[in-house]
């Protein structure tokens, strides 16, 4: 029966036939069952413990005189270890018995709990797991060579990563697919309506595909890292979903622009809130102990005041979730187009000149719309200062990914010479050329950047601070442009370690004199000049006077001047060293 339908997936995926004929085996099957019944009888058996005993056996040495789960209220004159609890708590979740002379449970309450621990635990089973899967796969087939030969196979880019992302996991998605009915069931019995519910999976599996396409381009790009690449790339993701678990165990400040907000779109279980308030259950009872962060994260300070543009779309269950939809397909299509592209030809870059503007633009819409409407101006500049924070971490990571090395750009050099075309085509094939430097490129992406972030800026209510937010973006912009510049400059090194030397200098020259400032407990008032030729300007710019910024603006265009052309006449000279090498060899 296995083979049948193993050889009937063949002929619509052979890549996943070749990753299903080595892993569907009985035993292999037996193992997948035995984990995932003997987890899923773990947390059953951790909950029931969880129940107060039954009543018969109780005596005064064990008296449980609350519990998550009792409901009742004592007695009018009741006024027993009145000191050790907190009264709301007592007369919530007393233990009192029915007509039978059993605890009456709040068996809703109960099922609640094991539906969003359950889910929780599937979470971070699938993405943590399967990354770590997906990346030791590729790295296996790297190291045999059989990857070059799968990329020589008539089949489609798309058809062998699909095939992939199918099969490699195949066995976890057994053990998560045998916890679905205890999972189902507990949402059901919860009163969680199946709509909901089934709109979670959706969500689980659209999560599942954007986090394992990642993990195929990490592996891709992290070649030279070995078998660590795998413990890389699952730890990330591990602290990345811890860290999200825990804020959904808090509740954001919803007034601040953090990544924080950003962030919880890639977490699948940011949507379980919604899932816990279709319950109907009263606040009171659910916010008690370990689902009261849910609780407080839907009504209070996270989902309900979470803004987008103004718009509080995170109230509405449905918006919310046709949002995060929307939101992780647009990042799965990025995701895909990279990992297409790498996948045909490993020396190119991730996405092309072309790809990196939308992608920038598709990284600001999303992002600057949540920056909160508030009427604080204070709070709000300094909002615009954390966008310059995830800003500069963006732009650094489009530098990595565009910045040809030094034979692409010799090839380039030579290619310009030898060419007449291309010399009065010369900015065309800098904005999106493939092998040409990429300052022009980067140039660009800050200013789609840019541009929107000023024109936000110019439409927010920063009273007084609109202009010093305006002059920390461009100037944010003008140094960003200078590590580009020395970056690029870096990679025509010859050197072997040129990328690894590259990015040291941009991290210290961007991490150093902001550390130093901090640790001296210099204040941007004291040194504002100095502050403007950080990697931050925007923290100095409301100290700063109309003519410190025009100065640092001016610096900056010379320095960039001034690295530009010091790598054109490195090129010249390397285009011209290649052709005069070819003629003198004839």
């Amino acid at each position: 029966m296995i083979a049948t339908f193993v050889d009937r997936i063949g002929q619509l995926n052979p890549q996943l036939f070749r990753e299903l004929k080595g892993r569907l085996k009985p035993r292999t099957l037996g193992i997948a069952a035995v984990i995932s019944f003997l987890a899923q009888g773990l947390i059953y058996l951790y909950y029931q413990n969880r129940l107060p005993l039954p009543a018969s056996q109780y005596t005064r040495s064990n008296l449980e005189l609350s519990n998550r789960y009792c409901i009742g209220a004592p007695p009018p004159n009741w006024a027993g270890y009145s000191n050790s609890y907190p009264n709301q708590i007592i007369v919530q979740n007393f233990c009192v018995k029915n007509p039978t002379g059993n605890w009456t449970i709040n068996w809703q309450l109960w099922w609640l709990d094991l539906f969003i621990w359950l889910g929780i635990f599937g979470i971070m089973a699938l993405l943590i797991t399967g990354t770590h899967m997906l990346i030791t796969d590729l790295s296996k087939e790297e190291r045999r060579g059989t990857l070059n030969f799968i990329r020589l196979s008539p089949q489609s880019a798309t058809s062998i990563l699909t095939g992939k992302i199918l099969g490699v996991p195949m066995l976890l998605y057994l053990v998560v697919g045998l916890a679905v009915p205890l999972h189902l069931a507990a949402g059901l019995f919860a009163g969680i309506p199946l709509t909901l519910i089934l709109a979670f999976y959706g969500i689980v599996v659209l999560s599942c595909t954007l986090f394992y396409s990642a993990a195929l381009l990490f592996g891709l790009v992290s070649v030279g890292l070995g078998g660590f690449q795998a413990w890389l790339g699952s730890g990330i993701v591990l602290v990345f979903l811890w860290a999200m678990l825990g804020i959904t165990m808090s509740s954001p400040v919803a007034e601040y622009i953090t990544p924080v907000n950003w962030s919880i779109l890639f977490y699948p279980g940011s949507v379980l809130p919604y899932l816990v308030h279709a319950t109907g259950l009263p606040p009171e009872t659910v916010e008690y102990l370990n689902l009261r962060p849910f609780y407080l994260w839907y009504q209070r300070d996270g989902l309900a005041d979470l803004q987008w543009y103004g718009q509080f779309i995170w109230r509405n269950t449905w918006g919310g979730m046709v949002f995060y939809i929307l939101h992780t397909g647009l990042w799965i299509y990025w995701v895909r187009q990279g990992l297409v592209r790498r996948f045909h030809n490993p020396l190119d870059t991730m996405w092309s000149k072309g790809q990196s503007y939308l992608i920038s633009a598709s990284f600001i819409v999303v992002f600057a719309g949540f920056i909160p409407r508030i009427s604080d101006a204070n709070i709000l500049f300094y909002n615009f200062g954390r966008l310059q924070i995830v800003v500069l971490i963006f732009v650094s990571m489009l530098i990595a990914i565009l910045s040809p090395h030094r034979q692409t750009l010799q090839d380039w050099a030579r290619y310009r010479h030898q060419t007449s075309l291309h010399r009065k085509n010369v900015l065309k094939d800098l904005i999106w050329g493939e092998k040409s430097p990429a300052t022009v490129a980067i140039a660009i992406n800050l200013a789609i950047i840019l541009t929107f972030s000023t024109f936000h800026a110019y439409v927010s209510p920063l009273g007084t601070y609109k202009m010093p937010a305006i002059w920390g973006l461009l100037l944010q912009g003008g140094i960003i442009l200078v590590y580009a510049a020395i970056a690029q400059l870096m990679l025509l090194m010859k050197t072997p370690k040129r990328a690894i030397a590259a990015a040291s200098v941009i991290a210290a020259t961007a991490i150093v004199p902001l550390f130093y400032l901090a640790v001296t407990n210099i204040s941007p008032d004291k040194l504002t000049g100095v502050f403007l030729f950080t990697a931050l300007p925007g923290i100095a710019t409301k100290y700063a006077t109309i003519t410190m910024v025009g100065w640092s603006m001016l610096a900056q265009f010379l320095a960039i001047a001034l690295l530009n052309l010091q790598m054109t006449r490195q090129l010249q000279q390397a285009g011209k060293s290649i052709i005069s090498y070819k003629k003198n060899d004839e």
